[in-house]
Formats: C-alpha cells, sequence, structure tokens
C-alpha cells in the first residue's frame, strides 16, 4: 500500500512540476532527494518506536519536528513577533496534548523515546534541507523528495517478492493517499518559499489535529479530554500566528 502511495504521488507531481515551475534545475531536485531521504529516515524510526510503547512516540517526533527547524529559521536570522512567538509555544504545547494516548510517560522506556527524537530529527531535517530549494524551481523538489522513498520502498517490496500493488478498497485509499501528501508536500514548499521556515514547520505539524478531527466526524471516534483541548490550543496557535 505505501509503495502504491509513492508511486501515485510521484506520477502526479511530474506534470504539476511541468505545468507549474518558472524554471528546472538538478541542484533542487536533489535537494529534495535528500529531503526525501531524511523524510524516510524519519519514518523508520517512527515504525520503529511504534513497535513498542507508543504514549512517546508520537508525542516526541511532533515536537521534535517541529522545533529543529523552527530554531533552525531563528538561528539564521528569521525574526518573529511576539504573537507569533507565542502561538509557536502553544502549537507546541497542542502536539503534545494532542498525540496524547493517555499512558503515564514515567512508564516508557528510553528506546521508545530514542525513536521519536531521531523520528522528529528526520523529519525536521528533511524540512530544513528542503528550504534550501529556489522557489522559482517549485515544485520539481517534490519529485525528488518523493521519487527516493518511492524507489526505496519498491526495492524493498520486491525483494520480499511482493511486488506494489493494492486490492478492493485498499487500491482507492492508497491513491487517494498519495495525491493528498503530495499536494500537502507542494502546499508546505509553498509556505516555506513565501512565508518563514520556523513558523511553517510549527503548522505543518499540527497536522495530527485534523486527523483526530477527521477521526471525529467521520469514524465516531471519541476524543480524550487532552485531545480536545489540544485541538482548542491549536485553533489558538493557528490564529496567532497566521495573525502575527
Amino acid at each position: 500500500v505505501l509503495a502504491v502511495e509513492l508511486l501515485v504521488g510521484t506520477i502526479v507531481i511530474i506534470p504539476l512540476a511541468f505545468l507549474t515551475a518558472h524554471r528546472f534545475a538538478w541542484v533542487d531536485l536533489l535537494i529534495g532527494g535528500a529531503a526525501g531521504f531524511f523524510g524516510l529516515l524519519g519514518v523508520t524510526f517512527l515504525y520503529r518506536g511504534l513497535r513498542g510503547p507508543m504514549a512517546a512516540v508520537a508525542p516526541v517526533a511532533g515536537v521534535v519536528s517541529a522545533a529543529l527547524p523552527l530554531l533552525w529559521g531563528v538561528g539564521f536570522g528569521e525574526r518573529l513577533s511576539a504573537w507569533q512567538i507565542s502561538g509557536v509555544i502553544l502549537g507546541l504545547m497542542s502536539i503534545v496534548l494532542i498525540s496524547d494516548t493517555g499512558r503515564a510517560l514515567h512508564r516508557i522506556s528510553l528506546g521508545p523515546l530514542v525513536n521519536g527524537v531521531l523520528a522528529g530529527a528526520g523529519f525536521g531535517a528533511g524540512y530544513i534541507v528542503l528550504d534550501a530549494t529556489d522557489p522559482l524551481t517549485a515544485p520539481w523538489p517534490i519529485l525528488g523528495a518523493r521519487l527516493l522513498p518511492a524507489l526505496a520502498v519498491c526495492a524493498v517490496a520486491f525483494a520480499a517478492h511482493q511486488p506494489p500493488s493494492a486490492v478492493g478498497p485498499a487500491r482507492l485509499w492508497s491513491v487517494g493517499a498519495g495525491i493528498s501528501t503530495v499536494l500537502a508536500s507542494v502546499a508546505f514548499l509553498a509556505a516555506i518559499n513565501r512565508g518563514l521556515l520556523s513558523t511553517s514547520s510549527v503548522l505543518s505539524c499540527l497536522h495530527p489535529a485534523v486527523t483526530v478531527l477527521l477521526a471525529r466526524l467521520f469514524l465516531r471516534e471519541r476524543m480524550s479530554r487532552s485531545q480536545a483541548t489540544g485541538l482548542t490550543v491549536a485553533v489558538a496557535a493557528i490564529s496567532m500566528i497566521t495573525a502575527g
């Protein structure tokens, strides 16, 4: 399913890049590939962490993936207003609240915490690398970022004698996921090209809020008190960052 999603996303981005990019540059395609490599590392460590207790892995990965490009952006000259700083702090808090599973963090072993940090570092490094691309070449860097993971996952699938395929509803979900994720990547690239890496990364890492909300609306899943609070805090964070 993952291989199909990545292949679909790769196919979608090619005509989109031809239609919308102002120019093509091999260096930006390679930079996108480097961002995809870091993202693949992030996914690998995230899945390793999710094999054990999930209480710490998701919030730690979320906070680190937002904090790393935040610190990088501020360290290299991005200046935030008081409203934006307050919104960023609330955003980091909301990530922890929304990702809360209700398990006590003091029971979590060191292994999942390390995997969470490494996963977040991989995702955050990918954001930072992607910020080095020329806005005029967008969205070509996303092709590079998608191509490397797609080739890697397909290689693993073929090595395991399980060529990329999906049947029934899984095929439709894989296609939909491939299209939506690549469009989300294009939107993020546009955000960092036109705005600040620091605030864009924090806003991007609030995506668990959308997941929880959709699960509530369509799957009728119950939200914990922590998640409900996190959603409220996320709305406040988004408002303050955008208003700043």
